[in-house]
């Protein structure tokens, strides 16, 4: 399970990255608001994909489940939010590294509350 995570985890925080750089890199929006709306585009796929493969035969009901998920998911957007503002902000590093280093820890934690609070297996 933890492997097909991460499989998962770096195949869609790829597709995170990709819309983060497009997002400010080429259409200039704001750092926050562009890592907001690629998370949450990466999220959706990502949820397919522990849906269908990472926690398979869950009991919740499909919409539900994506709440539960949608909720954790929120919760890893503060912590990355917060640390990337500090990351970025206060010791200015590069906003594609420090969101890089803002999303490890939050990963982590989202991955361990998806498995016990919304797919049961862990």
């Amino acid at each position: 399970m933890f492997v097909r995570n991460a499989i998962s985890s770096a195949g869609t925080f790829a597709i995170d990255i990709a819309l983060l750089w497009l997002l400010v890199g080429k259409l200039a929006l704001d750092k926050h608001l562009a890592i907001a709306i690629a998370f949450f585009i990466a999220n959706a796929v990502h949820y397919g994909l522990a849906r269908s493969w990472i926690f398979p035969g869950s009991e919740r009901g499909l919409l539900i489940g994506y709440c539960y998920f949608l909720a954790n998911a929120c919760l890893g957007l503060a912590l990355i939010m917060a640390a990337f503002t500090v990351l970025n902000g206060e010791l200015g590093i590069y906003y594609m590294t420090a969101r890089l280093i803002a999303s490890l820890g939050a990963g982590i934690i989202v991955f361990c509350l998806n498995a016990t609070w919304n797919f049961h297996q862990l």
